[in-house]
């Protein structure tokens, strides 16, 4: 009893592990041909690396490698991430064959001339064994026992057991190994070059050639299903069943390059001219090739993958992914006059076609053929299709065609018609046919002749002659919709009643009108989705937010979903959700949208026509601008599976790249942080969601969002950890997602230890800014008392010095006032000149001190000759006293570039000084002015050979008011305001004089600015 509850309890578990999983069945039902399934196909064009695929290989980790002679591709669905020579050092060659993965889930990747290369998740490295096999490798397989075999080029086969032990596998010769593959009972199958298929299990290895029945000894591929082996050869196809060989008869002489059987039990073949898909139960072949959509005929791989798709490796054609999609197409390739399609209908068991050449296309199912027309109805796009029992109605904006047998019967204008510009045919419950026209109203034909015709200027008044579409509801009203005259109702007594979709309808156009099941009326328009009820329209509102509300038509399927065209895709909206907004309960509408990465050729609907609903097969047509999109809504079924969600990449400051491993620390001072991240499903990528959060800064989740790169900038430092859902194409979300852990390190001033440091920093500063206050405060005083010893000598010496040549004036001139000798008046005068001189020197003096203190430095270039000719001519009566005369020593040109006013002020106090302290006992009394420069300096030296300095009071010349004793002549500020000017001028000033002999000033000053 206790053995079977155990028993019972492991079974429960393995049912419920089971059921949990839900894997996908792999492979299409065996009711969908090629036909109704979606290709997509990518190139060098859109990022393989090479058209000429190899392999591809789908990891545990979901990823798919993708194998070609230009390199090995990981692509996501999303985009292909490239490994080559320029990435994977140990490469000699970029050729990729197989790739295999054991349990301890490395990938081991076959390569063309470098042995056997391995990836771990991070890196790529050489296989340990490399030096002990050849170069190049063909194919390799890892069993169910964790061996990795290893098919060599003309090298025969090597195994790596469990025990890393290598050894090559003397059974088989040296020749190239094509395949390798494990049958449900452990047995190794190889396929060889010119030597047959191989079965290798513990006890015997058995060979299978020609001579057992195989078509060839050149096997391409092995792949066992059930009890069966399938052997592909270049003379066709061999399966294996219980070591009896049998050929299937349908692949005769075919080439075969690559073999597998899904789980429904279908072959799907790839050979030298296309893909068979082939049910042996029925017996029923499909054929699929370049005629067909298949970019290159050559196919030499074919593998399903976790969502059950079939990815389809060419030779120069890409690599091509076939899907259960609920969208085909039908276009030129198929035998379509024009991908321009106007209009779809049904007649008996065909389908007809309306194209923009003027062509009534006529689908059997399986060809196209054409309906013969005259040649000049044929010149203009059909417009409608309408049977009438065995007649065929044909309209466009050349009139009426009426076909019945091999008869045609063209009605216009001249036979009888008000209007040949027809755009749509419609029959009514009572029988009667209705035309709409492009500018003649709506007709109510009658086959006589006795047409009426409802426009703007008859029965009531249509408010444009524009009719686009005509329905009828429930109640009998006939419903037309116009372009720029909103709604007209006709009631079944006559009465024409015109409503209005906006306050302006000008630009609002109805394209088609449909009546649902609850007698909804529906307005597909330019402008948007409109109920109308009761003389109003209410506008439909969708969420999220479509990009363009434009729609074509709207149809509703078998059950009760609504299908809209529009030039951005097929819109699918649920009735329930329809009904829910008409109630009020729900303020939008939601939706599911199909375009291209869908299956369409081209999700641009075809303008301003009607769809169609097939009630016999249940599909919907739907015109495009590349031929007709054929929806099958049965056989839309929900993606289940729960994708993997990665974070593949961190990028910091558009230039570091980080390892995607928990813990990474990034420095402080980034500021820019990019995280790529990806959610594996294959069947439509661009549906795929996301949804974020940075715990740290994050406190509810981000999205969703279709966007596969997260941003954010500016963190501060700290730990973080970011988190990713995703979801696959139809919404089924990965709740755990992936996550990443990361540090912001702080900058040193953020650490604790800095702000303890700052805090005593602050401390030390705050006290020596009090003592360097209180020493500021000591220098100012004492600044202060100097200013004021000197403001009391400066009002003293000026008192003195004005008030002295004042009083002697005052006396002169009371002596001249009371003398009246003339010559004695002379004399009198020129004392009052000298006295008058004698103070305007003063005042001139402090004019200059003050101005030096004020007026801002002035540069420019200036002839220095000239300025000391000036200042020369003005001490002339002085000079012509003493007999002085004036030399120069420049030694470049006389040209200088400095403030002109401040330096005539220095030069004018050295002349002067210089004057007036000559010697007259000399013979030849003098001035030199001297002048050097270069690209830095100016040096003015200011030389006399007059009375000369006494030693004791050189160093005190420069002082305010300084004069040598009581007797010198001055008012001792010129040498005061020339010391101030230099300084002003950022010079230095050196003399050096000596008694009796003379004295030199030496001024050094900047060249310029």
């Amino acid at each position: 009893m206790k053995i079977f509850l155990i028993l019972f309890f492991l079974s429960l578990l393995s049912s419920v592990n089971v059921l949990g999983e839900e894997k996908q069945q792999v492979g299409f039902e065996p009711k969908y041909g090629f036909q109704d399934l979606a290709i997509d196909t990518w190139t060098n064009k859109s990022g393989l690396v090479s058209n000429n695929v190899i392999s591809v290989f789908q990891a545990k980790d979901d990823y798919l490698w993708v194998m070609s002679y230009n390199g090995l591709q990981k692509f996501d669905g999303d985009k292909f991430e490239s490994y080559d020579q320029t990435n994977i050092p140990h490469l000699t060659s970029n050729t990729f064959y197989e790739c295999a993965q054991g349990s301890d889930e490395i990938l081991w990747l076959s390569t063309g001339a470098s042995g056997i290369i391995g990836y771990d998740g991070e890196k790529f490295f050489p296989h340990p064994k490399n030096n002990q096999i050849p170069n190049a490798i063909i194919s390799i397989f890892s069993d169910s026992k964790n061996r990795l075999w290893i098919g060599a080029k003309n090298n025969g086969l090597y195994l790596i057991d469990e025990n890393q032990e290598l050894s090559k596998v003397k059974e088989i010769p040296s020749v190239t190994i094509h395949q390798i593959t494990e049958d449900q009972k452990g047995n190794i199958w190889v396929a060889s070059d010119n030597s047959g298929a191989y079965c290798i299990n513990d006890e015997k290895t058995t060979h299978f050639t020609v001579e057992d029945g195989l078509l060839g000894n050149h096997i391409s591929t092995i792949f066992p299903k059930d009890s069966s082996v399938y052997v592909g050869t270049l003379n066709g196809l061999n399966v294996i069943e219980e070591n009896q060989i049998n050929s299937i008869p349908a692949f005769e002489e075919d080439i075969i390059n690559d073999v597998i059987v899904d789980d429904f039990g279908i072959l799907w073949v790839g050979t030298e001219r296309g893909i068979i898909r082939y049910n042996k139960k029925e017996s029923i072949y499909d054929f699929f090739s370049e005629n067909d959509g298949l970019p290159g005929k050559r196919v030499v791989d074919l593998t399903f993958d976790e969502e059950g798709s079939l990815w389809v490796c060419t030779y120069e054609g890409g690599l091509v992914r076939f899907k259960a999609g609920i969208i085909t197409n039908l276009t030129i390739k198929n035998g379509l006059t024009s991908n321009q399609v106007h209009i779809v209908n049904r007649y008996k068991d065909k389908i007809y076609i309306g194209t923009q050449d003027g062509n009534v296309n006529i689908f059997d199912g399986k060809k196209i053929s054409q309906l013969a027309l005259r040649k000049e109805f044929r010149n203009d796009v059909i417009r409608d299709i309408h049977f009438e029992e065995d007649e065929i109605w044909i309209a466009n904006y050349r009139g009426l065609v009426r076909i019945n047998g091999g008869q045609q019967t063209y009605i216009n204008e001249s036979s009888g018609l008000p209007n040949h510009n027809l755009r749509v045919i419609f029959k009514d419950s009572k029988g009667n046919i209705w035309l709409g026209s492009r500018n003649g109203g709506l007709i109510k034909y009658d086959p006589a002749g006795d047409h009426i015709v409802y426009d703007k200027s008859t029965y009531g008044g249509l408010l444009t002659n524009y009719v686009l579409s005509i329905d009828e509801d429930q109640e009998g009203n006939l419903l037309i919709g116009t372009n720029a005259g909103g709604l007209s109702v006709l009631s079944p007594t006559g009465e024409m009643k015109n409503y209005s979709i906006k306050n302006d309808d000008s630009g609002t156009l109805i394209f088609n009108i449909m009546v649902d099941k609850e007698n909804n009326i529906w307005l597909i328009t330019n402008i948007g989705l409109f109920r109308f009820k009761d003389g109003k329209s209410e506008k439909v509102t969708f969420h999220p937010a479509l990009k363009m509300e434009k729609f074509f038509d709207m149809v509703s399927d078998e059950s009760g979903t609504f299908w809209l065209s529009s030039p951005i895709g097929v819109i699918r909206v649920r009735q329930s959700d329809l009904q829910s907004f008409i109630s009020g309960s729900k303020p939008h509408v939601s939706y599911e949208h199909f375009g291209e990465d869908d299956g369409m050729e081209s999700q641009e609907c075809t303008g301003a026509t009607p769809s169609f609903f097939d009630k016999k097969t249940g599909k919907i047509w739907i015109p495009t601008f590349e031929g007709v999109a054929i929806i099958d809504p049965s056989q839309k079924i929900k993606n289940q599976r729960i994708p993997k969600v990665y974070i593949t990449r961190v990028q910091v400051d558009n230039s570091s790249v980080f390892p995607i491993e928990n813990g990474v620390k990034i420095k402080p001072g980034t500021f820019r942080y990019l995280f790529d991240i990806t959610s594996l499903s294959f069947l439509v990528p661009s549906k795929v969601e996301f949804m974020y959060k940075l715990d740290g800064i994050d406190e509810q989740w981000n999205g969703p969002t279709k966007n596969r790169r997260i941003e954010y900038t500016n963190l501060p430092y700290g730990d973080y950890t970011l988190q990713v859902k995703g979801s696959n194409n139809d919404g089924i979300w990965n709740e755990t997602g992936s996550q990443l852990s990361f540090t912001v390190l702080p900058f040193f001033f953020e650490t604790l230890w800095f702000r303890l440091g700052l805090i005593f920093l602050f401390i030390g500063l705050f006290f020596g800014f009090y003592k360097w206050r209180v020493h500021d405060i000591k220098k100012t005083n004492k600044v202060l008392r100097k200013m004021n010893t000197e403001l009391d000598h400066f009002v003293y010496s000026a008192s003195h010095d004005l008030r002295g040549p004042l009083t002697s004036t005052m006396g002169i001139v009371n002596l001249a006032l009371d003398e009246k000798n003339p010559e004695q008046q002379s004399e009198y005068f020129r004392l009052i000149k000298q006295c008058t001189d004698k103070m305007n020197h003063f005042i001139n003096g402090l004019i200059n001190y003050s101005k030096n203190k004020n007026d801002k430095i002035e540069y420019r270039e200036f002839e220095l000759k000239t300025m000391i000719d000036s200042i020369w001519d003005g001490l002339k009566e002085r000079i012509t006293s003493n007999g002085i005369s004036l030399e120069y020593d420049f030694s470049s040109n006389q040209k200088i570039l400095s403030d002109e006013t401040r330096l005539k002020v220095i030069l004018r106090n050295l002349l002067h000084n210089a004057v007036v302290f000559s010697d007259s006992r000399k013979p030849n009394p003098m001035v030199k002015v001297i002048m050097r420069q270069n690209n830095q300096h100016i040096e003015l030296s200011v030389v006399d050979n007059g009375l000369g300095i006494p030693k004791n009071v050189l160093d005190n010349i420069f002082d305010m008011f300084f004069r040598a004793n009581d007797h010198s002549v001055g008012s001792g500020l010129g040498l005061y305001v020339v010391k101030e000017t230099s300084q002003k001028l950022n010079a230095t000033i050196n003399v050096e004089s000596e008694e009796g002999k003379g004295s030199s000033f030496k001024i050094t000053l900047p060249n310029g600015k």
